[in-house]
Protein backbone atom coordinates (compact mmCIF):
# COMPACT_ATOMS: atom_id res chain seq x y z
CA UNK A 1 0.00 0.00 0.00
CA UNK A 2 1.48 3.29 -1.06
CA UNK A 3 2.01 5.92 1.76
CA UNK A 4 0.18 9.29 1.38
CA UNK A 5 2.26 12.02 2.30
CA UNK A 6 0.24 14.62 3.61
CA UNK A 7 1.53 18.35 3.42
CA UNK A 8 -0.34 21.39 5.09
CA UNK A 9 -2.49 22.81 2.50
CA UNK A 10 -4.03 19.40 1.94
CA UNK A 11 -7.58 19.49 1.37
CA UNK A 12 -9.14 16.30 2.44
CA UNK A 13 -12.58 14.77 2.28
CA UNK A 14 -14.90 14.51 5.14
CA UNK A 15 -17.68 11.21 4.46
CA UNK A 16 -21.00 11.78 6.12
CA UNK A 17 -23.35 9.43 7.43
CA UNK A 18 -26.24 10.40 4.94
CA UNK A 19 -23.62 9.88 2.19
CA UNK A 20 -23.00 13.78 1.82
CA UNK A 21 -18.96 14.90 2.59
CA UNK A 22 -17.84 18.11 4.01
CA UNK A 23 -14.25 19.46 3.24
CA UNK A 24 -11.23 20.57 5.61
CA UNK A 25 -7.70 21.96 5.28
CA UNK A 26 -4.67 20.70 7.07
CA UNK A 27 -3.77 24.22 8.50
CA UNK A 28 -0.92 23.79 10.94
CA UNK A 29 1.70 21.40 12.38
CA UNK A 30 1.85 21.93 16.12
CA UNK A 31 4.88 19.90 17.87
CA UNK A 32 2.63 19.32 21.00
CA UNK A 33 -0.32 18.74 20.25
CA UNK A 34 -0.18 17.82 16.17
CA UNK A 35 -2.42 18.26 13.14
CA UNK A 36 -4.67 21.81 13.11
CA UNK A 37 -7.38 21.63 10.68
CA UNK A 38 -10.07 23.80 9.44
CA UNK A 39 -13.32 22.41 8.21
CA UNK A 40 -15.29 24.44 5.70
CA UNK A 41 -18.99 25.40 5.93
CA UNK A 42 -19.85 23.12 2.93
CA UNK A 43 -21.94 19.88 3.11
CA UNK A 44 -23.01 18.78 -0.30
CA UNK A 45 -23.54 15.42 -2.30
CA UNK A 46 -21.73 17.09 -5.26
CA UNK A 47 -18.07 17.07 -6.70
CA UNK A 48 -16.16 20.46 -6.03
CA UNK A 49 -13.71 22.56 -7.69
CA UNK A 50 -11.02 23.16 -4.69
CA UNK A 51 -11.23 27.07 -5.62
CA UNK A 52 -14.65 27.05 -4.21
CA UNK A 53 -13.35 26.78 -1.01
CA UNK A 54 -11.61 30.06 -1.32
CA UNK A 55 -15.06 31.90 -0.88
CA UNK A 56 -16.13 29.62 1.98
CA UNK A 57 -15.97 30.42 5.45
CA UNK A 58 -14.73 28.00 8.59
CA UNK A 59 -17.29 25.59 10.08
CA UNK A 60 -16.19 25.95 13.62
CA UNK A 61 -12.64 27.65 14.34
CA UNK A 62 -9.47 25.36 13.78
CA UNK A 63 -9.29 22.15 16.12
CA UNK A 64 -6.35 18.98 16.61
CA UNK A 65 -6.95 15.46 15.37
CA UNK A 66 -5.85 12.18 14.24
CA UNK A 67 -5.50 13.11 10.34
CA UNK A 68 -2.44 11.34 9.67
CA UNK A 69 -4.74 7.91 10.75
CA UNK A 70 -7.59 9.01 9.42
CA UNK A 71 -6.15 9.59 5.91
CA UNK A 72 -4.07 6.34 5.87
CA UNK A 73 -7.01 4.38 6.93
CA UNK A 74 -8.87 5.92 4.04
CA UNK A 75 -11.17 7.16 6.36
CA UNK A 76 -10.83 10.77 5.03
CA UNK A 77 -9.69 11.12 1.51
CA UNK A 78 -6.97 13.88 0.11
CA UNK A 79 -8.93 15.66 -2.83
CA UNK A 80 -5.78 18.34 -3.66
CA UNK A 81 -3.84 20.94 -1.76
CA UNK A 82 -3.74 24.78 -1.58
CA UNK A 83 -1.63 26.86 0.18
CA UNK A 84 -2.42 28.19 3.60
CA UNK A 85 -2.56 31.80 3.54
CA UNK A 86 -2.35 34.32 6.49
CA UNK A 87 -2.68 31.68 9.23
CA UNK A 88 -2.75 32.91 12.79
CA UNK A 89 -2.45 30.16 15.47
CA UNK A 90 -5.93 29.93 17.64
CA UNK A 91 -6.39 30.17 20.97
CA UNK A 92 -7.67 27.60 23.40
CA UNK A 93 -9.07 27.10 26.30
CA UNK A 94 -8.17 24.47 28.51
CA UNK A 95 -9.49 22.66 32.11
CA UNK A 96 -7.56 21.25 35.12
CA UNK A 97 -10.32 18.92 36.19
CA UNK A 98 -10.82 17.76 39.64
CA UNK A 99 -11.23 14.33 39.26
CA UNK A 100 -13.14 13.44 42.47
CA UNK A 101 -15.85 16.18 41.73
CA UNK A 102 -15.78 15.83 38.21
CA UNK A 103 -15.85 19.62 37.50
CA UNK A 104 -12.89 22.09 36.09
CA UNK A 105 -10.68 23.05 38.64
CA UNK A 106 -9.05 25.52 36.94
CA UNK A 107 -9.11 27.22 33.57
CA UNK A 108 -6.33 27.37 31.15
CA UNK A 109 -5.56 29.82 28.15
CA UNK A 110 -3.49 28.33 25.51
CA UNK A 111 -2.01 30.40 22.62
CA UNK A 112 0.49 28.28 20.99
CA UNK A 113 3.52 28.96 23.58
CA UNK A 114 2.57 29.31 27.04
CA UNK A 115 -0.61 28.69 29.27
CA UNK A 116 -2.00 31.60 31.00
CA UNK A 117 -4.05 30.88 34.43
CA UNK A 118 -7.59 31.87 33.73
CA UNK A 119 -9.04 30.91 37.38
CA UNK A 120 -11.62 28.43 38.96
CA UNK A 121 -14.81 30.15 36.77
CA UNK A 122 -14.17 30.42 33.03
CA UNK A 123 -14.89 34.14 31.99
CA UNK A 124 -17.49 34.94 29.94
CA UNK A 125 -15.93 36.31 27.08
CA UNK A 126 -13.49 32.92 26.76
CA UNK A 127 -16.51 30.25 26.36
CA UNK A 128 -16.35 31.10 22.41
CA UNK A 129 -12.93 29.62 22.11
CA UNK A 130 -12.05 26.02 21.20
CA UNK A 131 -11.19 23.54 24.37
CA UNK A 132 -7.84 21.94 23.35
CA UNK A 133 -8.07 18.27 22.87
CA UNK A 134 -7.60 16.43 20.01
CA UNK A 135 -10.84 15.17 18.36
CA UNK A 136 -11.28 11.92 17.14
CA UNK A 137 -12.08 12.43 13.39
CA UNK A 138 -15.60 10.18 13.50
CA UNK A 139 -16.57 12.95 16.28
CA UNK A 140 -15.58 15.92 13.46
CA UNK A 141 -18.05 14.09 11.66
CA UNK A 142 -20.88 13.94 13.98
CA UNK A 143 -20.28 17.87 14.89
CA UNK A 144 -20.17 18.72 10.62
CA UNK A 145 -23.94 16.89 10.72
CA UNK A 146 -25.27 18.28 13.99
CA UNK A 147 -23.93 21.28 14.91
CA UNK A 148 -22.90 19.69 18.48
CA UNK A 149 -20.13 20.26 20.24
CA UNK A 150 -19.71 17.34 22.58
CA UNK A 151 -17.10 19.69 24.64
CA UNK A 152 -19.44 22.05 25.93
CA UNK A 153 -21.31 20.58 29.06
CA UNK A 154 -17.71 21.89 30.52
CA UNK A 155 -18.26 25.30 30.02
CA UNK A 156 -21.39 25.20 32.24
CA UNK A 157 -19.34 24.40 35.52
Amino acid sequence: MKRTRIRIGDIFEIPLSDGRKAFGQYVFRDEKNGPLIQVFDLVTEDEIQLGQLNEISPLFPPVFTGLFAAIRTGLWKVIGHMPVEGFVYPKFISPLFDSKAGEARTWYLWNGKEYIRLGRKLPEEYKQLEQLVGWDPHDIAHRIETGENSLDYRLER
